[in-house]
């Protein structure tokens, strides 16, 4: 383990600033497609908020193994917003596929906005450096 670790770390490090920037893509995404079209959510849309959940998923899951491995970030409460991430979309998924008012693109505007503030705040408390 000790020789993965730093892939790991690199990894890590390039899926951080790399959800940065999907979740701030598809926030955009989300405001053309909601606020400027005035549509709802698309199935190609619904696709890339599932494929990012994945994503967002596969981050946590390196951090998890790095932490298992003796790994510690530069503040603990890295893990609170890695633990927020996973969780944020999840949450809004299940609150647009339960609205009964549509458009609910409201809500993944709101989603990926909170999404990118937690990738930015996890990326300014997981590595001293």
């Amino acid at each position: 383990m000790a020789q993965l670790y730093p892939s790991l770390k690199e990894i890590h490090f390039v899926f951080s600033r790399a959800g940065l920037i999907l979740g701030l893509a598809m926030f955009a995404i989300a405001i053309i497609i909601g606020l400027i079209r005035h549509r709802d959510v698309t199935p190609w849309f619904r696709r890339g908020v599932y494929g990012m959940t994945g994503f967002v998923a596969l981050e946590a899951l390196l951090g998890l193994i790095m932490y298992a491995a003796g790994g510690r970030p530069f503040e603990e409460v890295h893990l609170i917003y890695g633990l927020g991430a996973l969780l944020s979309l999840p949450f809004f998924i299940f609150v647009e596929t339960t609205a009964t008012k549509r458009p609910a693109m409201g809500s993944y505007i709101w989603g990926f906005a909170l999404l990118a503030a937690i990738f930015l705040r996890s990326i300014m408390t997981g590595a001293s450096g």
